[in-house]
C-alpha cells in the first residue's frame, strides 16, 4: 500500500507543509523502541534543530517514523507533530490528534537510494516506500536479535520486561550461562553469572528493577552515583550460554576464567 492510503494529507504532492521524518538509529538508540516506551522522549527526537533547518519554513507538520533496529529498512509511525515556534537550538513542536491511533501500528518499508538522509519531501517517500504492515497491536519492541547480536542498554532491556515480550523471555529463560556489564561512561566491566531456574532472564529481572543486582561493588556504585546512572550509562551482553542442566559449580568456574581473561577484579566492578 502507498503512504497516501493512509495518510492523504501529503497526497497533493506540493511538498511545501510537510516533511517526512525517518529517524535512524543514533549511538545504539533505537527509534523504534523509543516510541515503544515513551511519547515525551519522541518528541524530543523532533525538537533538535542543527545548523542547518532540518525543517525549513514554511513546512508545518512533521510525519515522523523510526527505525526498528539498526540493520532494518522498516520504520514504525511516530505521530504527526506541529511545528508550534522556530527558536535558536530547537523547535517547539506539539502532537497531533489526528491518526493517533496508528501510533506505533504502521509499519513503512523504505527503498529509495538516499541511505544517509533522515528528512524527505513527501513526493520523495510516496515513490519511494510502501507501507508493507498494520499491526494489530502498538509496536512493543524489537524482536530478540539473537545471542551473538545482543548487546542492549537498560532501556532497551527494561522495554523488554515491562512489555513481557515472549520471544525474549522463552529464549532467556531456557539458557544459563556468564553475562558481562559494561559501564559506557567509566569503560569498566561486571561479570556475572545466571545459574538459577529462571536462566539469564530471571537473573537480569534483578538489575532491570533493582539496578545492582545484589552486587557489593554495584551497590556502592548505585549509593554514590544513584539510579539513574545504571538507566543512562549500562549495556548488557552475553559471554557464553550454558544449558538448564550445568551446574552451578561448572558456571561458576566458567565465570572466574571469564573475570581473569578480562581483568575485571583488577580494572571493573567484580571483588571476587
Amino acid at each position: 500500500m502507498k503512504i497516501i492510503d493512509f495518510f492523504n494529507e501529503i497526497a497533493d504532492l506540493t511538498d511545501i507543509k510537510y516533511r517526512i521524518h525517518l529517524a535512524k538509529v543514533v549511538d545504539g538508540n533505537i527509534p523504534g523502541n523509543i516510541i515503544a516506551r515513551s511519547k515525551e522522549e519522541w518528541k524530543d527526537w523532533q525538537k533538535e534543530k542543527k545548523v542547518r533547518e532540518r525543517f525549513p519554513s514554511p513546512v508545518e507538520y512533521i510525519f515522523s517514523f523510526g527505525q526498528i533496529n539498526n540493520e532494518s529498512k522498516e520504520y514504525v509511525f511516530g505521530g504527526i507533530f506541529k511545528i508550534e515556534e522556530r527558536q535558536k537550538e530547537e523547535y517547539i513542536v506539539s502532537y497531533c490528534e489526528k491518526y493517533e491511533e496508528l501510533i506505533g501500528r504502521v509499519i513503512l518499508t523504505y527503498s529509495g537510494e538516499n541511505s544517509r538522509g533522515s528528512i524527505f519531501k513527501p513526493s520523495y517517500i510516496i515513490e519511494n516506500s510502501r507501507i508493507t504492515e498494520l499491526l494489530k497491536n502498538s509496536y512493543k519492541g524489537e524482536k530478540f536479535p539473537g545471542i551473538e547480536k545482543l548487546n542492549c542498554s537498560y532501556k532497551e532491556l527494561k522495554l523488554v520486561y515491562d512489555n513481557n515480550l515472549e520471544d525474549w523471555k522463552s529464549i532467556l529463560s531456557s539458557i544459563k550461562g556468564i553475562y558481562l556489564l559494561t559501564d559506557k561512561k567509566t569503560g569498566k566491566h561486571y561479570i556475572g553469572s545466571a545459574n538459577g531456574e529462571k536462566g539469564i532472564y530471571g537473573r537480569w529481572s534483578e538489575y532491570i528493577y533493582g539496578f545492582d543486582g545484589g552486587n557489593k561493588e554495584l551497590i556502592i556504585l548505585k549509593k554514590i552515583e544513584g539510579e539513574n546512572y545504571f538507566k543512562e550509562n549500562f549495556k548488557f551482553t552475553i559471554l557464553e550460554t550454558m544449558g538448564m542442566s550445568i551446574s552451578s559449580e561448572k558456571i561458576e568456574e566458567r565465570e572466574s576464567m571469564w573475570k581473569a581473561k578480562i581483568l575485571t577484579r583488577e580494572w571493573g566492578y567484580n571483588l571476587n
